[in-house]
C-alpha cells in the first residue's frame, strides 16, 4: 500500500491552516514566519484606492467596502472585501497594469518585493506605503526539520522567497523523499541559492496551481 506523503506547511499559521484543511493526508504545520501587526495609523482619505500584495495584510485592514483595490493574487482579492479593480499575478504584473490616476496607498508588510510605491510614483501614479504588519522569523519545529532531512514521503510547498531562505538555512540536508514545490521562479531561485536543491516550480503563481502541484506530488 502506497504511503500518503506528509505535507509540511511553513506559511504563517492562518494560511497554513487553510491549506491543511484541503489536504487528505498527514500534515505538519511549522510556520517560519509569524505575522504581527504594527498598529500603524491608516488614513484612506485623499487616496483614490489601495494596493494589497498579500493576504497577510487582511487582519490589519480598515473597512475597505467600496474602496478601489489593486491586488496581487486571487486569495488576497477574495479576502479583502474591497472594490477590486485589478488582480495581478505578482508585483511586476501589478505595476505594469495599474491605470488609476492616484494617489494610491500600498498597505504592506515590512518585507516587500517589487518596490511598488516607488515604481508607480516614477510612472506618474503617486503612491505611498504604510507598513501595517511585519513578518517575524521563526524556527522550524523538530518534527518538520526531521521530515525535511530524513522523511521518506514529504511534500514541501514554499510560497515566498523569504520562507524558502528561512527553511533552507535551518536544515542540514534534504531527504530524497522530499518533493519541494516553489510558488514562483523567485521562490525557486531563493531555494536553490540557499540549498542547491531542485524543486518543481508552479506554472503560474496562484493558489490553485500550487494546490494542483501538491495533488500531483501526492500521487506521483
Amino acid at each position: 500500500m502506497t504511503r500518503t506523503p506528509t505535507l509540511v506547511l511553513t506559511r504563517p499559521i492562518v494560511a497554513s491552516e487553510r491549506i491543511a484543511r484541503l489536504y487528505d493526508g498527514p500534515v505538519v504545520v511549522s510556520p517560519v514566519l509569524q505575522i504581527v501587526g504594527t498598529d500603524a495609523s491608516i488614513r484612506l482619505s485623499g487616496y483614490a484606492g489601495v494596493i494589497l500584495t498579500s493576504a497577510n495584510a487582511i487582519p490589519f485592514l480598515p473597512d475597505l467596502h467600496g474602496v478601489p483595490a489593486y491586488v496581487v493574487g486571487q486569495e488576497t482579492a477574495a479576502a479583502c472585501q474591497a472594490d477590486v479593480r485589478l488582480v495581478a499575478r505578482d508585483a511586476d504584473d501589478l505595476v505594469s497594469r495599474v491605470t488609476a490616476r492616484g494617489p494610491l496607498l500600498h498597505l504592506c508588510g515590512r518585507e516587500t518585493r517589487g518596490d511598488i510605491a516607488h515604481r508607480l510614483s516614477s510612472a506618474g501614479i503617486g503612491t505611498d506605503s504604510v507598513v501595517i504588519y511585519e513578518q517575524r522569523a521563526q524556527d522550524l519545529t523538530e518534527d518538520a526539520k526531521a521530515l525535511i532531512e530524513n522523511g521518506e514521503a514529504v511534500i514541501l510547498p514554499l510560497w515566498s522567497p523569504r520562507s524558502a531562505q528561512l527553511v533552507g538555512r535551518q536544515i542540514k540536508t534534504i531527504s530524497p523523499g522530499v518533493r519541494v514545490i516553489a510558488f514562483s521562479p523567485a521562490v525557486a531561485k531563493a531555494w536553490f541559492d540557499e540549498t542547491g536543491g531542485d524543486c518543481v516550480t508552479c506554472a503560474e503563481p496562484t493558489r490553485e496551481e500550487m494546490l494542483r502541484q501538491v495533488d500531483v506530488a501526492k500521487v506521483g
